[in-house]
């Protein structure tokens, strides 16, 4: 079903299912999402609920879609969405099987890398779906592809620095009104890595943005440099080949922020401080990410090609 949204320049969030009902267990080389509106669809971030035999009668029950904000109570809506399982216990939950920002392509990994296990009843869970400010009402019919495959031999995992993620952003992550910020964010490796792709993420007032990382013995190795910062085409980026980061290395990532009238993307005119330091997603705050999506490390991942 068609959703609606009313043309009155606010950003509106939603947490969306999709349930899926197949004859029997079965496995899913990899989730494609498909914006149907791509003028106001900014990210959507999808996960996947597994229900075991016997713990959930009816995964079409409940409501499909409810809108929310940061202070939303989720475990209400998980309730009203029907998520959880007959006795009221949480479904096995694989995390980032789907995302999505502007100008992202669906990444298809090596045969044997990457796919999901898809139980007879499973749910495809939007934690979020972000749309953008719009003058005008808009329509949006966004919709998901299954690929089917083989059983995954190396599922794929993540790591997210600076917002929402696992390492700090320093300085504090505040952008007062005119001025030029730069800001880093660093992480250690605790074991040996395959890296398959990365994904850098600003708000508007982004301008620069890089990553490298530091191996135990000190040589640098460059990660992506985007010295022109675009809002409206991010992307997954991925390297010829595997890329192998040995345990002890660190990960940086580093960005620069124009919160000045000269800054024609600025939300505010005149400028006002921006913040992203609760790790809001809208667009008129800031976030400062990089995802890194990767397999533990297996002798000879450097010359399997990802082209």
């Amino acid at each position: 079903t068609p959703l609606s949204l009313k043309g009155d320049n606010k950003d509106r969030f939603y947490v969306m299912k999709f349930p899926v009902e197949v004859k029997k267990d079965t496995f899913l080389k990899s989730i494609e999402f498909h914006p149907g509106n791509v003028k106001i669809v900014h990210h959507m971030n999808a996960h996947l609920l597994r229900y075991e035999t016997g713990k959930k009668s009816n995964i079409f029950e409940g409501e499909s879609l409810i809108q929310h904000d940061e202070s939303s109570d989720m475990s209400m809506i998980h309730q009203k969405l029907a998520l959880l399982n007959d006795d009221g216990s949480y479904p096995t939950l694989t995390p980032s099987v789907c995302n999505y920002l502007p100008g992202m392509n669906t990444v298809q990994y090596p045969k044997g890398i990457g796919g999901y296990s898809l139980n007879k009843k499973s749910t495809i869970y939007l934690n979020d779906i972000h749309y953008g400010p719009t003058p005008i009402d808009e329509i949006d019919s966004s919709y998901f592809n299954l690929y089917y495959g083989s059983k995954p031999e190396r599922p794929t995992a993540e790591l997210i620095l600076g917002t929402l993620g696992r390492s700090a952003i320093v300085p504090e992550f505040i952008i007062p009104a005119d001025s030029v910020k730069k800001f880093k964010t660093e992480l250690p490796i605790q074991s040996d890595i395959s890296i398959l792709s990365i994904n850098p993420h600003m708000h508007l007032i982004g301008k620069v943005f890089y990553a490298y990382a530091i191996s135990p013995q000190g040589d640098t190795i460059p990660l992506i440099r985007i010295p022109q910062w675009n809002f409206r085409w991010q992307y997954v980026y991925t390297f010829p080949s595997m890329l192998k980061m040995v345990k002890g290395s660190r990960i940086i990532a580093e960005g620069i922020f124009d919160n000045t009238n000269g800054n024609i993307e600025n939300p505010y005119q005149p400028p006002r401080k921006i913040t992203g330091r609760n790790g809001s997603m809208k667009t008129t705050e800031e976030m400062f990410q990089f995802i890194i999506t990767y397999l533990p490390y297996h002798a000879g991942d450097e010359k399997i090609s990802l082209e």
